[in-house]
């Protein structure tokens, strides 16, 4: 109760203060227009000759799949057709899901093990900090999924550094069907080096490495979602768990050929360009240091970015509306959960930063967070805080299996099923410096996300607390003026009880 009235005191002040105790005025709310998505995805049918047995059916326990993305800007579900008419508008969407640490491989580490990055140690992509190398796969989820009789299956991305792994290609604990993208020693950083996940690529086919030559049917997105086929259409006599993880959009974001013209003019593909309020910020006084040593894109290569990254997210809308079809075919469409998700957001021009992660603002943290039931939830927008490391215990609540102590997320099944539920009120986002690119450039930080603020301290002693009622886009840093001391001291104390948890 205290510490509420304290959350409640320091807001009406803030509320009555001349915008935020300063004489500079915050810019206008940004409203992001709608977009057009009435253009029919692209069905990848499958033939599934008769639907689920009646076994499977009186089997109470859900199918569950987990879709996740890489590196997707949480607003750009807004231009994938199925995801939003479907999905979205007959789901449970979290406008506030976050990745816990915003990068590639600690997300990923966070989403098997349900921990956050401080305690399963995969703090960045690479060694000796990261990659997946230094990843416990017995911690894996899947390893219980199995043993309560889930067929699982893990296709697509794993890990950072999983070409290092001995023996090459190998199956970690847990999976029976296992498809995942095996790196050519490439430079991984360069978008030459990540081209070789879009097309001439190889895959670990259950410990075998299986090589995908180069042509317009052999994109991996498709073969990917043709192999998520496969396994529904494999395993609907069983429960089972997939995970699908599609490289799109990552940098150099290749689309499916048929896509290549989709969002140019005449193709009544609607897109508007991206300016939030931070787009590019011209006053950074308050910010950081590093932040001042950014360079800033040219609107047009961020507009090119954005337009390319929408492309190479169509061929997921139409893996998802395929896999949907599949489940119809089946009969098992009322009989499944869909996650839809990616590992980190990424930033737009946001704050100066062209296009990249690792950051602790909104375009880096939140992430898009559907939760698709169809008989299981009532539609909704929700408000709360959820994260990647709520899904183990989320899981293991739908298939019944005990949830270990070392999960340090929250099961959102009661949340799901009742809006009202206790749930948390705050989150820990945390970063550690990576050996290249913008990350390296980040300095250390821990930050508390709660519903109305985010405070973030650096190794450096730098400190940021931002009102995210009043300003949602982060523009104003209120770190250490008297009128705020009272709420930075509690999220400060706070944000120390999280990082010991």
């Amino acid at each position: 109760m205290k510490r509420s009235l304290l959350f409640g005191l320091a807001f009406l002040l803030a509320a009555c203060l001349s915008p935020f105790g300063t004489t500079e005025e915050l810019p206008a709310p940004y409203t992001p227009p709608t977009p057009v998505v009435d253009h029919e995805p692209t069905i990848f049918d499958i033939d599934i000759t008769a639907p689920a047995s009646a076994e499977r059916m009186n089997d109470s326990r859900p199918n569950i799949i987990l879709i996740v993305t890489d590196d997707q800007p949480y607003h750009t579900v807004d231009y994938m057709p199925f995801v939003k008419t479907e999905l979205m508008q007959n789901g449970v969407v979290f406008e506030n899901g976050f990745a816990t640490t915003p990068l590639c491989c600690p997300s990923r580490a966070s989403i098997l093990s349900g921990q956050y990055a401080h305690n399963h140690q995969v703090l960045t992509n690479t060694l000796p900090r990261g990659s997946a190398s230094k990843f416990d796969a017995s911690t894996s989820f899947s390893i219980q999924l199995q043993d309560s009789g889930y067929e699982t299956a893990y296709l697509g991305k794993y890990m950072n550094g999983y070409d290092d792994l001995t023996p090459r290609g190998v199956v970690p604990p847990g999976w029976d069907s296992w498809n995942v993208f095996l790196g050519k020693n490439l430079v991984n950083n360069e978008d030459a080096g990540n081209l070789q996940y879009y097309y001439n690529f190889t895959l670990s086919q259950n410990g075998e490495a299986v090589d995908y030559k180069r042509n317009d049917y052999n994109f991996s997105a498709d073969i990917i979602t043709n192999m998520a086929l496969a396994f529904i259409r494999d395993s609907k006599d069983s429960p089972f768990f997939m995970a699908v993880n599609y490289y799109n959009p990552h940098s150099p974001y290749i689309c499916a050929p048929r896509h290549k013209d989709a969002f140019r003019a005449s193709t009544n593909w609607d897109w508007v360009q991206y300016r939030p309020p931070s787009f590019n910020e011209e006053n950074i006084r308050d910010k950081p240091e590093y932040i001042g040593d950014l360079s800033p894109l040219p609107e047009e290569k961020l507009d090119t970015a954005h337009l390319q990254i929408l492309r190479s997210l169509l061929s997921v809308d139409d893996g998802v509306a395929s896999i949907d079809a599949a489940l119809k075919k089946a009969g098992l469409d009322e009989n499944t959960i869909i996650i839809y998700t990616t590992d980190n957001g990424l930033t737009l021009g946001d704050h100066r930063f062209g296009v990249t992660k690792n950051c602790p603002y909104e375009a880096c943290a939140k992430v898009p967070f559907i939760v698709y039931g169809p008989g299981y939830f009532e539609p909704r927008t929700d408000t709360s805080l959820v994260a990647n490391i709520d899904l183990y215990a989320t899981i293991a609540d739908w298939a019944g299996f005990q949830v270990p102590e070392s999960v340090d997320g929250l099961d959102m099944a009661p949340l799901l099923e009742d809006p009202n539920a206790p749930w948390r009120d705050a989150l820990l986002i945390e970063h550690w410096p990576t050996d290249e690119g913008t990350g390296s450039s980040i300095p250390e930080f821990y930050a508390i996300r709660t519903q109305e603020w985010k405070y973030t301290e650096y190794v450096t002693g730098e400190v940021e607390l931002y009102d995210l009622v009043n300003d949602p886009y982060e523009m104003q840093n209120m770190a250490g003026k008297k009128d705020y001391r009272a709420i930075q001291e509690d999220l400060a104390k706070r944000l120390q009880e999280l990082k010991e948890e």
